[in-house]
């Protein structure tokens, strides 16, 4: 059993982008959110997930490349159950034609797509760069409102380093008492 993880930023803006998805009720598509930018592969009614595929003797030399190492690591992130109806994207090359796409793609072979929004029902944990708080009132502040809702919600709370994989499997958790499996 694995889980899926969706990160929300690598600068202290996502502290913010976390707060906003917990208190609009989900993780939610640009569609849902009537945002609209210059789409990514995941598109206007995806929501792009990563799920940990990798076994401790490839990890090292394969996740550099992936969704999960540029997104979830060391970042803010949702841990999210693996029941959510998910597809997984196929891997093409950067810089591939997204025009008139009409198949789920990814430059990460650990990408999958939830449509339209997840729901906070499904998120089983968060984690957090507790690193990040050093000398900083304003993120602590931040992580202080975020660790309330997880708290609320039951959620495990995680340090988003590079052993979150093994602190979830493992639960080893900073906070929280719900088992995730």
């Amino acid at each position: 059993m694995g889980y899926y993880y969706h990160g929300t930023g690598y600068n202290e803006d996502a502290l913010d982008t976390m707060i906003q998805i917990i208190e609009s009720g989900g993780i939610k598509s640009m569609n849902q959110r009537n945002t609209y930018y210059d789409t990514l592969y995941n598109g206007e009614d995806y929501i792009s997930v990563s799920k940990w595929i990798y076994d401790d003797k490839e990890a090292e030399s394969s996740y550099k490349d992936s969704s999960f190492y540029g997104w979830i690591f060391n970042m803010p992130c949702f841990i999210i159950d693996d029941s959510i109806e998910a597809i997984h994207a196929k891997k093409v090359e950067h810089g591939y034609n997204l025009d008139h796409n009409k198949e789920r793609v990814s430059e990460f072979v650990d990408e999958w797509h939830v449509k339209d929004i997840i729901s906070l029902d499904k998120i089983v944990g968060i984690a957090l760069p507790f690193g990040w708080i050093k000398g900083s009132l304003i993120i602590l502040k931040k992580v202080l409102v975020i660790l309330k809702y997880a708290k609320e919600n039951e959620w495990q709370v995680y340090d988003s380093n590079l052993d979150l994989i093994k602190n979830v499997q493992s639960e080893e958790l900073i906070y929280g008492t719900k088992k995730l499996s």
